[in-house]
């Protein structure tokens, strides 16, 4: 995606979630407020990070969702996933000297 299309879209979002809010009927339109608000949050922050996110290794960015699902799924694993983590980035510096 381009930063000035995730730009448009979070633009959009918030201001179809300022309609509703103001305009919208009261009833039925609580689902589709609350998806404008968040979608539109949601892309103002990736339109944030844009830049930031293109430095990333792709490994990463591959990664990292994995480990969020993971994560979420077994919470426990967080408490031996830190050492390991840890331990993998001594190893890393090691081996490059």
């Amino acid at each position: 995606m381009q930063k000035k299309t995730l730009g448009i879209a979070a633009v959009a979002m918030l201001v179809s979630a300022v309609a509703i809010w103001l305009w919208g009927p009261a009833t039925d339109s609580d689902a589709v407020l609350a998806f404008c608000w968040r979608a539109g949050a949601l892309s103002a922050v990736a339109w944030l990070a844009y830049d930031d996110v293109q430095r990333l290794p792709n490994w990463l960015l591959l990664g990292l969702p994995v480990l969020l699902i993971v994560l979420a799924r077994w919470p426990k694993m967080l408490v031996p996933l830190i050492p390991l983590l840890v331990l993998c980035e001594v190893v890393r510096r090691v081996l490059r000297k």
